[in-house]
């Protein structure tokens, strides 16, 4: 669903040289009511019009307010054919947790990068005409300045518990191999694990 649009023009003539679209997440996970997904941006080729637009983009989204509550972060997917080199000039990420898989290697393991394969929106009860599925994504995630805080980390651990999400889905998580051989969860910040743990036995015993 879409929630806003935005246009970009050029500052000296005043062309419109590329346009965007907010709206909820495609994955019900995503659509915590704290997520907006860019689901559409074009340009006309002008250099950096790209960056340009992710960065309005953003910046349009710390004025949404979904049910009263703010947004704290933006998704959006890339073909893997794709370089990414825009979204990382306008300070997104890959979400490289999402798409990380441990394989053996070896007498150990290493981490490998594994694109989302695309499916078939049709159902048994709602069939869909046959399309071509088209390359693998890539998932990427911005944090806004609003998420920056512990409040905020509460909110999203609360927002991924509730609906169902693994904990490695916070995302001020990251994977660490111990010394063991076994991996485990670990937190920026040392407080921000005991609010999101919080969080979550909070839902838990919901």
């Amino acid at each position: 669903m879409s929630v806003r649009q935005i246009l970009i023009r050029d500052r000296q003539s005043h062309d419109v040289v590329g346009v965007g679209i907010l709206g909820r997440p495609v994955s019900q996970i995503l659509d915590d009511g704290l997520t907006l997904e860019v689901s559409r941006t074009a340009t006309d080729g002008t250099a950096h019009a790209c960056s340009a637009l992710l960065g309005a983009l953003a910046k349009e989204a710390q004025g949404v307010k979904l049910r009263g509550q703010a947004i704290y972060r933006l998704t959006t997917y890339t073909r893997v054919s794709e370089s990414g080199a825009s979204l990382r000039a306008a300070g997104w990420r890959l979400d490289i947790q999402h798409h990380t898989h441990f394989i053996r290697h070896g007498m150990g393991i290493k981490r490998a990068i594994v694109p989302i394969e695309p499916r078939s929106w049709s159902h048994r009860s709602r069939t869909r005409p046959l399309r071509p599925l088209g390359e693998p994504r890539l998932r990427w995630i911005k944090l806004l300045p609003e998420a920056l805080n512990d409040n905020a980390a509460f909110e999203m651990g609360r927002a991924a518990a509730s609906a169902g999400a693994m904990i490695t889905a916070n995302p001020f998580s990251f994977p660490v191999l111990r010394e063991d051989g076994i991996f485990q969860t670990d937190f920026v910040g040392e407080d921000l694990w005991e609010i999101w743990r919080e969080g979550y036995r909070m839902i838990a015993a919901a």
